[in-house]
């Protein structure tokens, strides 16, 4: 009998659907435009976070082991040397990058719409080969729509 009226209760919930507290309307396409460079806004100041961490847990220590000699003609191994250079050098590198990337954005998002897809694309010249060329591209075409969707609006007259 447990059995009948757990697979009615069930069949029941299934057959009612989903139920939602509030229905919202959807969002414009300014609004999901805008979304989208929050979230990229979002994405890349944390990444320069991330990358000033990582820099400060880079400080290691090496212990020597006592032992036969290890000596290699190759390389003296009693010759100081850096570690970390080419490291430190693309990591540098790649912040800035987010950086200028992230001007873009800001300008975007500022409302000056037409300066931030001129500093994207001169991010494009400036970087050729970043990792961040995808997002760049859409990032300029969602700013061009924007920029578009801007001049399409009828303007409000001032006040008077």
């Amino acid at each position: 009998m447990n059995k009948n009226m757990l697979a009615a209760t069930l069949s029941a919930l299934l057959l009612t659907g989903v139920v939602r507290a509030e229905d919202k309307p959807a969002p414009t396409a300014k609004e999901s435009i805008m979304t989208f460079f929050k979230n990229l806004k979002s994405t890349l100041s944390q990444s320069a976070v991330q990358g000033e961490r990582k820099k400060a847990r880079g400080a290691g220590s090496v212990a020597a082991v006592r032992g036969a000699g290890q000596y290699s003609e190759l390389a003296d191994p009693n010759e100081t040397s850096l570690k970390g250079d080419a490291r430190a050098k693309r990591a540098k590198k790649a912040l800035a990058e987010d950086a200028e990337f992230e001007k873009g954005v800001s300008l975007v998002l500022a409302g000056k719409t037409d300066e931030g897809i001129k500093a994207l694309e001169a991010f494009k010249v400036k970087y050729p080969k970043s990792r961040s060329l995808a997002s760049v591209d859409e990032a300029i075409a969602k700013a061009k729509a924007l920029a578009a969707e801007k001049a399409e609006s009828p303007k409000a007259e001032p006040a008077k």
